[in-house]
């Protein structure tokens, strides 16, 4: 039953994301403007830093226009907001949800205004190698990869997660030397979600997508797959 629950919001993630993929532009930066605020919310409640998450989504949209913007748009709200509260660990925390929330997700932007099928390519990239990981995993694995970070992640998985990105960059003609080093970039993306989850005693940053966690939990390997993405392969 479990396995069937996390399955059909797999598909139902996947259905939404080739929908939005063939989006005009504006009505695309608007739904990603609705999951950056989401993702900001989770990242911002469990560092006990609520109100940075409504600048989130105009980090995200000047980021649009020029990444500059953003930029600085990151350091000048978080100083605002360290500002009124006073205190450096809030500067600190600001910029990380700024950054993570509203200046990661604009380089699918980017990647959808030169192409949706580019777009469509590297979120199925991620959505492959990580789900291939986790059965890989879940069947396979025995040696731990990082235990501290994530106490079921395996070699075995990773090993499994390789070689369905190498497999999928053969198949969508892609330069499959490449398909590896996308794969340890999805990995990072995934233990620096860890990280954050270990240091504040989570499981998982919401329960929005059910077994799947929160938006975080899912979009983790995209964000980070996204800044390669736009610089490598397009």
């Amino acid at each position: 039953m479990q396995l069937y629950k996390r399955e059909t919001v797999g598909i139902f993630i996947g259905v939404l994301t080739i929908l939005s993929a063939f989006l005009p532009d504006p009505l695309f930066l608007i739904l990603l403007s609705i999951l950056s605020f989401g993702i900001g919310r989770e990242l911002s409640r469990v560092l006990n830093t609520l109100e940075v998450s409504y600048f989130v989504p105009l980090v995200l949209l000047l980021s649009s226009f020029r990444l500059e913007l953003g930029i600085f748009a990151v350091l000048i709200f978080g100083f605002l907001i360290a500002y009124l509260r006073w205190s450096l660990d809030i500067l600190l925390k600001s910029i990380l949800i700024l950054t993570y929330a509203g200046l990661l997700p604009v380089f699918l932007f980017f990647v959808k205004s030169h192409s949706h099928w580019e777009l469509l390519k590297l979120v199925f990239f991620a959505y492959t190698v990580d789900t291939v990981s986790y059965y890989s995993g879940k069947f396979f694995g025995k040696k731990p990869l990082a235990p501290r970070l994530s106490p079921k992640k395996t070699w075995e998985g990773l090993v499994g997660g390789a070689l369905a990105g190498v497999l999928f960059f053969l198949l969508f003609d892609k330069p499959v030397l490449l398909a590896i080093p996308f794969v340890f970039i999805a990995l990072i993306g995934d233990l620096f979600k860890s990280f954050i989850k270990r240091q504040v005693g989570i499981k998982d940053f919401s329960h929005i997508l059910g077994e799947h966690g929160g938006l975080i939990d899912r979009f983790d390997s995209v964000l980070f797959i996204g800044i390669f993405w736009t610089i490598v392969l397009i």
